[in-house]
């Protein structure tokens, strides 16, 4: 089973008082992730601000961007995950989430 996941990635200008210097951190986000932002009445741009706080940076600006779809082969993904062993637990959808934002996450 393939599946498909839309992405948009933010390139955005941040202010790190850490090291109190302007820098650019990439930022990227689902389409779904900003679908449910809108029915909040969230705007991309508050999503990537309240991301930036959560990793203790302040937004200056958010920039233009950039989209890509990336599929899975969602068989192939679990034979070369399983690698012979037995089943583990299930799949925590939120779980992955949180890994995946994680990645993104270069602090």
């Amino acid at each position: 089973m393939k599946i498909e996941i839309h992405l948009l990635r933010f390139y955005a200008r941040v202010w790190d008082p850490e090291s109190e210097t302007n820098r650019e951190v990439p930022i990227t986000l689902t389409k779904d992730q900003l679908r449910a932002a809108g029915l909040l009445e969230m705007s991309s741009k508050e999503v990537i601000s309240r991301i930036c706080k959560r990793w203790g940076l302040q937004l200056l600006e958010a920039g233009k961007a950039e989209r890509r779809t990336i599929a899975f082969n969602l068989d192939s993904l679990w034979d070369s995950l399983a690698g012979g062993e037995t089943q583990g637990a299930p799949l925590d959808p939120i779980e992955m989430m949180g890994a995946l934002e994680g990645e993104g996450d270069t602090h």
